[in-house]
């Protein structure tokens, strides 16, 4: 740029600065949105990740506190949870 601006060649072709402005800005553009993009995708990946790890500790968990299971009355949990769910506000 600075090349054409001292040779006084911007006049002899006028287009070729606007051309070379938008080319040297082109790679920098996708550079950017690219980074964001992959770091969306990281993160997504991520919290995919771990929902799939907590859905697959259920059974195993389950499993190690079976004792627990059985003693568990199930109308009780029922009943806790409905008495929970009343309490919240309808709007």
């Amino acid at each position: 740029m600075q090349l054409l601006h001292e040779r006084k060649l911007i006049h002899v072709f006028p287009n070729l600065s606007i051309a070379l402005r938008i080319y040297l800005s082109i790679p920098v553009a996708n550079c950017e949105s690219g980074r964001s993009f992959s770091k969306l995708l990281l993160i997504k990946n991520r919290l995919r990740s771990n929902i799939l790890d907590r859905k697959h500790n259920l059974p195993t968990m389950m499993s190690i506190e079976s004792d627990l299971l059985h003693d568990l009355s199930f109308e009780q949990t029922i009943s806790d949870i409905a008495k929970a769910k009343a309490r919240k506000m309808q709007f």
